[in-house]
């Protein structure tokens, strides 16, 4: 290889490797706290589902890794039938999703959590 052409290849070699030296490493980052809520502090938020309107409130237990969730009806009482149960898990589950899971993670609500109360309807969700 001729002398000159030989520079210029090692010139542009070297020009290479050092742009690779200068990236800077990627680090990975990691969410500790799934939910933009503190820990232990009750939100309500109203929830439009299937022409009702429905409130929601949950609060988020850090340690669990899970909320508890509370769906309710101002103004009406909710059914205490299975079917009523599969309603409102759905709308605690879709208010858990859209305001406190992250990183497009998907709530689900924990099997056998979803009880009636006094006061609406009770269950545990977590996003994941």
């Amino acid at each position: 290889m001729h002398p000159a052409k030989l520079i210029a290849v090692s010139g542009v070699t070297v020009l290479a490797l050092s742009a690779c030296a200068s990236e800077k490493p990627k680090l990975a980052s990691i969410n500790t706290n799934p939910s933009p809520y503190a820990q232990g502090e009750t939100h309500t938020e109203p929830l439009y589902y299937n022409g009702r309107t429905y409130q929601v409130q949950f609060r988020h237990i850090v340690a669990e890794q899970v909320f508890t969730v509370n769906v309710s009806a101002r103004g009406r009482s909710l059914g205490k039938t299975a079917a009523d149960a599969r309603i409102v898990s759905e709308v605690g589950r879709n208010a858990v999703n859209h305001f406190a899971c992250k990183d497009n993670q998907k709530a689900q609500i924990l099997d056998g959590s979803v009880q009636p109360s006094a006061v609406g309807w009770n269950m545990r969700a977590r996003c994941g």
